[in-house]
């Protein structure tokens, strides 16, 4: 029992340190970055050592619960209890509707052949007519889904460069745009100016680096006579990989930030960070800018389908000074492994 108490008190202590040292630059302290994937998971078995202690001897459950209350800031940008949508300022006149969507090349259209294929087809044009956002920003786009969309007849004006997976689609004229050149098509930043009731939105698309770490979990994952040193050897290879894919994703976040800080209109940043609230990327994006969950979620933020569950990586941020969120809405759908992820907004 007292080994026990003591290893909570041990995982306790590393709670407070990840929460510490939240939003680290990779560059400098790449394997604190591993604590972003962490702490999500990290309230998952707090909850259940509530449980535990209750259950085996209740006097020792007060250290995960003050372990939760400590990380109530980092819970908060997971889960929300107080935002609530605002429908009197949502349907203003002047607010208009924004999604962020990683399509994943709307694969879970492409790949399903014959009558399947036509119904998935209208399902997801379907889905995509009654949400009617007025600004869609995607990620992972391709010519197929790029061509589906255009089926919507919803946007007259688009913003997409073939072998970008980026792209904006928008109801409202666009005056320019342009894009911010990582290096590398895998990845990619899209910009436009949208002219929306007179006054200029720069709104950007963005698809920063993923940990591209699928293949190594899977290695992991098999139940199979691979040795022990063999699935060392898989573990140091994710470590490297994710090393540099972090750094990566960093660089790209501070490309971002440093052409949008040179913007003279009003700012929204949306897309797929591949990367949580609790780090570096989230930090420097957010400079100056709101969440919307933070400002209008409620109930779960995740956003991405996976085995790691409450992973909230894809983000429509906006200028705290100058546009104001009055509805945030994560929507379950099978189009795709991400949750689009489909906000209000108006200009101050």
């Amino acid at each position: 029992m007292k080994f026990l108490y003591s290893l909570t008190i041990v995982w306790g202590i590393l709670c407070v340190i990840m929460y510490l040292i939240e939003g680290l630059n990779p560059e400098k302290f790449w394997i604190f970055s591993i604590s972003s994937l962490i702490i999500p998971i990290s309230f998952i078995i707090n909850f259940f050592l509530i449980g535990f202690w209750v259950l085996i001897h209740w006097r020792y459950a007060w250290l995960p619960l003050v372990i939760i209350l400590t990380g109530y800031f980092q819970l908060n940008k997971l889960v929300s209890f107080k935002s609530l949508n605002d429908a009197e300022q949502c349907s203003n006149d002047k607010a208009i509707k924004v999604m962020s969507f990683n399509l994943y090349g709307l694969k879970n259209l492409k790949d399903t052949l014959g009558l399947n294929f036509q119904k998935n087809k209208s399902q997801f044009l379907t889905f995509l007519r009654k949400n009617n956002p007025d600004v869609l920003c995607v990620q992972e786009n391709n010519l197929f889904s790029d061509d589906v969309i255009s089926k919507s007849d919803l946007f007259p004006y688009v913003h997409y460069i073939l072998n970008h997976g980026a792209a904006i689609y928008s109801k409202f004229p666009m005056l320019d745009q342009g894009n911010i050149d990582f290096g590398t098509n895998t990845n990619s930043c899209l910009w436009a100016d949208i002219l929306i009731e007179g006054r200029r939105i720069r709104t950007y698309s963005m698809h920063l680096q993923s940990n591209s770490i699928t293949k190594q979990v899977g290695l992991l994952k098999e139940d199979d006579d691979t040795q022990n040193i063999e699935k060392l050897n898989v573990v140091k290879q994710m470590l490297r990989k994710f090393r540099r894919m972090s750094v990566r994703r960093a660089k790209q976040a501070d490309l971002v930030r440093d052409h949008a800080v040179k913007s003279l209109y009003p700012v929204i940043l949306a897309g797929d960070f591949n990367d949580t609230p609790f780090s570096y990327v989230y930090k420097v994006l957010t400079e100056g800018r709101n969440d919307s969950f933070l400002k209008r979620g409620n109930g779960f933020g995740a956003t991405l389908v996976s085995i790691l569950p409450g992973l909230r990586i894809d983000y429509v941020l906006a200028d705290a000074k100058k546009i104001e969120f009055c509805s945030h809405k994560v929507l379950q759908t099978e189009f795709s492994d991400h949750n689009p992820v489909v906000v209000t907004a108006f200009l101050k």
